[in-house]
C-alpha cells in the first residue's frame, strides 16, 4: 500500500511539474503583452526600481515564477487539483449510473469529490511543499527524462477529459 501512494505522489508531482513549466513557458512567452511590465516603462517608476537596486521585470517574473508564492505555482497547483477532482466526479458518475437507484441530482457529491481531491493533491503534492523537492529533482533530470514527463503528463490531462466525457454516458437521466 505505502509503495503506491510512493508511485501516486512521484506521479501527481510529475504533472504538478509540467503544468507548471508549461504555465512558466506561456508567461514568458506572453511576457511583452503582459500589463504589469507596461509600468515599468513609467520613468517615476523606473527610478524607484532603479533606486532599490532592481528592475521592474525583475519584480514581475519573481511574482509569476516564484516556486512557492508564485501565480504560477498557484495556477499550476489549482489545475492538478480540477483534474484529480475530473477523475473522481467521472469515477462517481460511472459508479452512480451503475445502480438501480442512482442518485439524480445532489451537490453533495459534488462538494465531496472536490474535497477529495484537494485532499488528495494536498497529502501528495502541498503538504510541507513536498513539491519543491520534487522539482529540484526533476530539473536535473535530462532534456529526454524531461519529455517523457510532459508527455506522461499530456496523455493523463487527455485521458482525464476523455474519462470526463465518456462518464456523460452514465448520468441518469431525469
Amino acid at each position: 500500500m505505502q509503495l503506491i501512494l510512493k508511485k501516486i505522489e512521484l506521479f501527481l508531482n510529475i504533472v504538478h511539474y509540467c503544468i507548471y513549466r508549461l504555465e512558466k513557458k506561456r508567461y514568458l512567452l506572453f511576457n511583452k503583452l503582459n500589463p504589469f511590465m507596461l509600468l515599468g516603462n513609467i520613468p517615476a517608476v523606473k527610478r524607484k526600481f532603479e533606486d532599490e537596486g532592481t528592475s521592474h521585470e525583475e519584480v514581475v517574473n519573481k511574482i509569476w515564477t516564484n516556486q512557492r508564492y508564485g501565480f504560477g505555482i498557484m495556477l499550476s497547483g489549482g489545475v492538478l487539483v480540477i483534474l484529480v477532482f475530473v477523475i473522481l466526479l467521472a469515477i462517481f458518475d460511472m459508479l452512480n449510473g451503475l445502480l438501480k437507484n442512482p442518485i439524480l441530482s445532489s451537490l453533495l457529491p459534488f462538494i465531496v469529490c472536490m474535497v477529495f481531491a484537494y485532499l488528495i493533491c494536498h497529502i501528495t503534492v502541498f503538504q510541507k511543499d513536498k513539491y519543491i523537492s520534487y522539482f529540484k529533482q526533476f530539473d536535473k533530470k535530462s532534456k529526454q527524462e524531461k519529455w517523457k514527463y510532459g508527455l506522461v503528463s499530456l496523455a493523463f490531462v487527455v485521458g482525464t477529459v476523455s474519462l470526463w466525457i465518456y462518464s456523460f454516458r452514465f448520468i441518469p437521466v431525469l
